[in-house]
């Protein structure tokens, strides 16, 4: 079993536009707003702005935002990542699983950047990639990615690229999901279950959600992680997620779970 730890690398978003998933779809700033009561379809679920009837003061407001879009930026960083080779057990293939963590310290929201990971042997030799986008991050939050690369043998070092891509002005204060009582245990039939409590801020209900597992050992480092979609959190609400990895051969001392919007969210 092989464990390793990146060094950490930075990247800065300046670009603003919109999000390329939430084109016709509506912003992502808007998804993620705190401003007004929750508005939830959702049963037993917790319950937007009114508009200025004064042209001079709605010019005045544009004006605003968009002194604030100029001003504001997103600054991702790759904070922390780390994979473990594993041999696949009696009956399985051997395989890599891996997790990544990426922060963003900026003022605005991070949309649409890329991120690449490649694994290689002693010799540099590529053995597998894996390539990811990431939807949005919002202001002061982190998002992660988890995974298992069956077939990934003799890897012995990993990588991780991120490309930049735009920034959008966040409405209203910054917030993120609550995630609480995480608990991993191991599966009767091998591999890991992690179940947790998510709580928005947010005023909408929020379908389709990636929730991502990472895996530490007793040291923290990463050695690990995998990924599920939530069907949804109720605006100003709880739900409960349950992240099924069947990994042989892995035991975590701890575990994080992020959750973050996805292109299927923005789709609703």
């Amino acid at each position: 079993m092989t464990m390793t730890r990146a060094t950490p690398s930075k990247v800065a978003v300046l670009a603003l536009t919109t999000l390329t998933f939430g084109t016709a779809c509506g912003a992502v700033s808007e998804l993620a707003s705190t401003d007004g009561d929750p508005q939830s379809e959702v049963v037993s679920g917790e319950a937007q702005e009114s508009e200025s009837s004064s042209a001079e003061v709605e010019e005045a407001e544009e004006t605003e935002k968009a002194d604030a879009a100029d001003a504001a930026a997103a600054e991702l960083k790759v904070v922390d990542y780390g994979f473990t080779q594993l041999d696949g057990g009696e009956y399985g293939e051997p395989g890599v699983t891996f997790g990544v963590v990426i922060k963003n310290s900026g003022s605005a929201i991070a949309t649409n950047a890329q991120v690449q990971i490649s694994f290689t042997d002693s010799s540099g030799t590529v053995v597998d990639t894996h390539e990811d986008y990431l939807t949005a991050v919002l202001p002061g939050t982190s998002v992660a990615f988890g995974d298992y690369l069956y077939d990934a043998n003799n890897v012995n070092k990993m990588t991780v690229q991120a490309m930049p891509g735009q920034s959008e002005p966040l409405e209203g204060e910054p917030a993120n999901f609550k995630v609480s009582k995480v608990n991993t245990r191991a599966q009767e039939f091998g591999g890991l279950k992690t179940t947790a409590t998510v709580e928005s801020p947010f005023t909408k209900d929020l379908k389709d959600l990636q929730a991502v597992a990472i895996y530490r050992d007793k040291s923290d480092k990463i050695i690990g992680g995998d990924f599920t979609f939530l069907n949804f959190v109720p605006a100003g609400g709880k739900a409960s997620v349950s992240i099924d990895s069947f990994t042989e051969g892995l035991t975590p001392a701890s575990t994080d779970v992020h959750i973050a919007l996805s292109g299927l969210t923005l789709l609703d």
